[in-house]
């Protein structure tokens, strides 16, 4: 354990002092301490640390948001990442997993079981099973490329027979999409986003699936939600060009321009966001929220009388707006 350097974050005095005893009974004695995930990016950001040890609930930053940001990172994507809390929901397990957590840790500490999960995670050798597996992937990862798909559909089937995995359900959807057999790969491609539910390229395929099929609506439900995904995680340009397939399509989709306009508002780029969001109110005028977020815009933009404007067209769409009236007030007295 000697030349690890851990992590250990919470904005609980008492519960980061029993996980600072823990740990150094354990034989780390070279650790960082973090008041909250704020502070713990900061560390991150400067400092070489081996693995994480993060409280789920925080005040101003949850460990499961902290996770989130380290997870889109290339240098800390890999960095074993482990949550503690006193009772684990079944929400907060999915949450978890999904955002690429090494381990959950249940409170009270237990040095044993704490000593068990770090040593697992620090454990570069693969096991027999594991290195089987990977092996029997890639066989059927060259397979779809050399376009036998008959033979790589047989070995992700007995990989899935082995273990449900979102990655080989994937691939399955992938081979019957070349195949022709939309339906089949449809539900392939469902399976994987069960098992995953930010999976976005799974979502990608199904919509272009259900294209292929000739529904439009399914297709652009679909794309639309792999673009959203694509988003959160900060991978606009893969976004945009989702949009963009979903518009080659001959949509004229409110949800489509909207999301457009909130891409290139993350960009800095106004001038084709307003665009974006003016076309969303050509098929649906009456939509409040985007005046809202056209009102946003120009508050970016430090024109705050054209956003009061914007603001107060949302409120008038829909007087129990909060959001509008709030913004509204802040411009009146000089906030923002």
């Amino acid at each position: 354990m000697s030349g690890r350097k851990l992590l250990l974050v919470n904005d609980d005095q008492n519960q980061l002092t029993k996980l600072k005893e823990t740990v150094g009974k354990l034989g780390f004695k070279d650790y960082y301490v973090a008041n909250g995930g704020d502070n713990a990016w900061v560390i991150l950001k400067t400092k070489k640390i081996d693995c994480v040890i993060s409280a789920y609930e925080m005040k101003e930053m949850s460990g499961i948001a902290l996770l989130k940001i380290i997870r889109r990172e290339d240098q800390l994507s890999e960095v074993p990442f482990f949550l503690t809390d006193d009772a684990f929901t079944k929400l907060k397990v999915l949450k978890a997993g999904q955002t690429g957590v090494s381990g959950l840790i249940v409170l009270p500490f237990d040095e044993d079981r704490i000593g068990k999960k770090i040593t697992t995670a620090f454990n570069s050798s693969v096991e027999p099973i594991v290195e089987e597996a990977q092996n029997t992937l890639d066989q059927g990862i060259t397979l779809i490329q050399e376009e036998k798909f008959d033979q790589a559909l047989e070995v992700f089937a007995a990989l899935v027979n082995k273990k449900e995995n979102p990655e080989y359900y994937f691939n399955i959807g992938y081979i019957k999409t070349s195949q022709g057999k939309h339906s089949e790969a449809i539900e392939a491609f469902s399976m994987a986003t069960r098992l995953d539910r930010l999976f976005a390229k799974a979502y990608e395929e199904m919509g272009r699936a259900y294209k292929l099929m000739g529904d439009l609506e399914k297709a652009e439900e679909y794309m639309h939600m792999a673009a959203e995904i694509y988003m959160d995680t900060d991978k606009l340009g893969t976004a945009e060009e989702v949009l963009n397939e979903i518009l080659e399509s001959g949509t004229e989709s409110l949800n489509v321009f909207n999301t457009l306009g909130v891409l290139y508002r993350k960009k800095g780029d106004t001038e084709v966001a307003l665009a974006q969001y003016k076309k969303a109110l050509k098929v649906h005028p009456d939509e409040p929220y985007i005046y809202y977020n056209i009102g946003r815009l120009y508050l970016d933009m430090k024109d705050t009388e054209q956003a009061k404007k914007y603001f107060a067209t949302a409120l008038e769409k829909d007087p129990k707006f909060d959001e509008a009236k709030q913004v509204i007030k802040a411009i009146d007295l000089g906030i923002v």
